[in-house]
């Protein structure tokens, strides 16, 4: 199958192959992550950053390959795709520094801050408008974010920045991912992605090296199948369906994350955890919902010309 070529399959079965194949991508970050955690204990996030994108690129590049896919490397938007796939190796970084102070499961429910943060970059920087029913679901996700880190609020731990910076770099990287919507960049903007985060770490790699272990090797492997997998079956889950309907899946990966967090790692997660959670993937979600509904409306309603169809809409989210 093309990469830029949507499966044909009955309605139903395409939104459940394509949930699924996004609740199984989730996992796999969460689990890319937690293994990151495991490993960030006797070696610095940069190279274990750079094990991941090193396996990663070699690994979606075999793939390609297979699939009769050999320039998948040829790029019109090479600035464009340099800063999305900057904005993915800060996305990593800042994560793995998180999970080797935090719990696992609290530095990921702060990373779904990143839906909050696309809408105020989209009315910042691409004059989206926003009416009070956003608003109210953006004002809900700050105060979820403040629930969850309360246990460290009073002792200013500087920790908690690291998936606030997580948050912010995802939303760019989902922004700049926009931009590269032209079909004939989905196979650089999927392939060289990994290639060029591994090619940006390797002047840190020097000073950060580490002797690896016998018994870390089978992990860095796994690192590597969870992250490339998770790309995999996210890109497919989102050609089967729409990605406005499988958006709100993607919180699989904090409740997949909140499991490893209790159950691997020993983490105790309070009562604010779980409140400030389901406030932060509520008020995603319901962006989410206002977005799509949005979208759903009748072009031109009554009463409003074509032309100000558009400002209609924001005006009546």
């Amino acid at each position: 199958m093309s990469m830029t070529t949507e499966m044909t399959l009955p309605p139903g079965s395409a939104f459940r192959m394509g949930a699924g194949l996004v609740v199984c991508a989730g996992c796999m970050f969460a689990s890319q992550d937690a293994i990151a955690k495991h490993l960030t204990a006797d070696h610095s996030p940069f190279q274990v950053a750079w094990l991941r994108f090193a396996l990663h690129a070699v690994l979606v590049g075999i793939w390609l390959h297979l699939r009769g896919h050999h320039r998948y490397l040829r790029t019109s938007r090479l600035p464009l795709q340099l800063a999305r796939a900057t904005a993915l190796l800060a996305v990593s970084l800042s994560m793995y520094w998180a999970v080797s102070l935090i719990p696992l499961a609290q530095a990921t429910v702060i990373q779904f801050l990143s839906p909050i943060i696309v809408t105020l970059l989209s009315v910042a920087f691409l004059g989206e408008r926003i009416g009070w029913r956003r608003v109210l679901a953006i004002s809900a996700g700050f105060i979820g974010v403040v629930v969850v880190m309360a246990p460290e609020i009073g002792a200013l731990s500087y920790a908690m920045l690291w998936p606030l910076i997580t948050a912010f770099c995802l939303a760019i990287f989902v922004l700049l991912t926009r931009q590269l919507s032209d079909p004939a960049e989905a196979l650089p903007a999927f392939g060289l992605m990994p290639l060029i985060c591994a090619v940006l770490l390797l002047p840190s790699l020097p000073f950060v090296w580490s002797a690896i272990s016998i018994e870390n090797i089978p992990l860095i492997l796994l690192m590597g199948l969870c992250g490339t997998a998770a790309h995999i079956f996210l890109q497919y889950g989102l050609q089967i369906a729409s990605a406005s309907t499988m958006a709100p899946f993607l919180y699989a990966q904090v409740i997949w994350a909140a499991g490893l967090s209790i159950l691997i790692f020993e983490d105790i997660l309070t009562i604010s955890f779980f409140f400030g959670a389901a406030v932060i993937i509520s008020s995603g979600v319901a962006i989410w919902w206002l977005e799509h509904h949005a979208r759903r409306r009748p072009s031109s309603p009554q009463g409003v010309p074509p032309h100000d169809t558009e400002k209609y809409r924001s005006l009546r989210n």
